[in-house]
């Protein structure tokens, strides 16, 4: 007959089985805490006209001698989500080591480099080739048809609308940008920029959050040996936004009249308080340096594919893309829709004690490049 097993054995086994779970368990962070300032914002990007729509968070922790920037990215189209996917990495700046650190939690590896960044391996000499003479078909061709700024309207006005945004108290600033583009022959067109800027008083904790970071900002300066700037001027157009429009731009404008496109006045002194939460759409209306097909059928008769030299033109060739797949409706759509959408969005700003562990690569990261 077996011998009977008292109680309290099942009870001392259960209880080494729930201490050998908690072993597994994450060790809480007992590393020091001090003042860090926290930021997060997000972007979202409908793409121009609809193509690569994506949207983005960044966190970034700042102290007067490090910094730590966290991106999230996804795609948000129908194949952008596919092809872009997710991706997340984050970047370390330590001045204090005078070195930099770049993350990729996926496959939970780093990289370590010099704040002026890394050098790359000495590769081999690569074997001389005699340069290949370019075919004359091959020479990129200058567009027959270039845009010049006929004239330029830009208003800033407060809505009076106010409302409450991620618990800061905001008011709304509202922006139109109105630029008249002619081409050679005096036919138009008039680029609309439209921005609705909610703004909020800037108050301690945000003057707190703020002058860390440009101590952060004037410290990393100094140790690149760069001349410090002066404190940033408003920007009514996002940075990532201005780089998508300058790119549609490019083919159609001298680069002078593309930097005076997006150059505001004395008009943005009228936006008061830090900037919570910016809208802008983009849109183009009129027939400057229209090409001659554009006038009747769109379908070309040559089947010619050679890019697009005109504002209404490049508009065009996106919607021929989608003709081949999409019905006619759709490609209206795509067509009456603005070119560029995007929006900025400031979730959070402040100073709060963060551990220290935050600026380092976690101890189960492996060093990529290993010196």
């Amino acid at each position: 007959m077996p011998r009977a097993v008292p109680i309290f054995a099942f009870l001392l086994a259960a209880l080494a089985g729930c201490s050998s779970v908690e072993s597994l368990r994450e060790a809480p962070d007992t590393s020091p805490q001090h003042p860090t300032a926290l930021m997060e914002t997000k972007v979202v990007n409908n793409g121009i006209k609809g193509l690569v729509p994506f949207e983005g968070t960044t966190k970034t922790w700042t102290r007067a001698d490090m910094q730590r920037e966290n991106t999230t990215l996804k795609g948000t189209g129908t194949l952008t989500r596919f092809i872009v996917g997710t991706t997340e990495t984050a970047r370390i700046e330590r001045l204090d080591r005078k070195v930099v650190w770049t993350l990729f939690p996926k496959d939970k590896t780093y990289t370590e480099c010099p704040l002026k960044g890394c050098t790359g391996p000495v590769a081999e000499k690569p074997v001389e080739r005699k340069p290949e003479e370019p075919k004359k078909d091959d020479k990129p061709r200058e567009p027959d048809c270039k845009l010049k700024i006929a004239a330029s309207s830009f208003t800033v006005k407060p809505s009076g609308q106010k409302k409450a945004i991620n618990g800061f108290d905001t008011e709304e600033y509202q922006v139109a940008w109105l630029i008249t583009l002619a081409d050679p022959t005096a036919r138009k067109t008039l680029s609309t920029l439209s921005v609705n800027v909610w703004t909020t008083p800037l108050t301690p904790p945000l003057k707190e959050a703020i002058a860390v970071e440009q101590a952060y900002a004037k410290n990393f300066a100094a140790n690149l040996a760069n001349v410090v700037a002066g404190s940033p001027k408003t920007q009514v157009v996002p940075q990532d936004a201005q780089k998508l429009i300058e790119g549609y731009m490019a083919r159609l404008m001298t680069p002078a009249d593309r930097a005076a496109f997006l150059r505001a006045g004395k008009e943005l002194d009228k936006i008061k308080g830090y900037p919570v939460l910016t809208e802008l759409t983009w849109n183009l209306e009129g027939d400057a340096c229209a090409a001659k097909e554009e006038a009747g059928s769109t379908d070309s008769p040559s089947g010619s594919s050679s890019a697009p030299t005109s504002v209404s033109g490049a508009v065009s060739s996106v919607a021929s893309w989608f003709a081949k797949k999409k019905t006619d409706e759709k490609v209206q759509e795509i067509a009456d829709a603005a070119i560029l959408s995007f929006s900025t969005e400031v979730k959070s700003h402040q100073v709060l004690p963060v551990n220290d562990s935050a600026f380092q690569p976690p101890a189960n990261f492996k060093l990529a490049n290993p010196k």
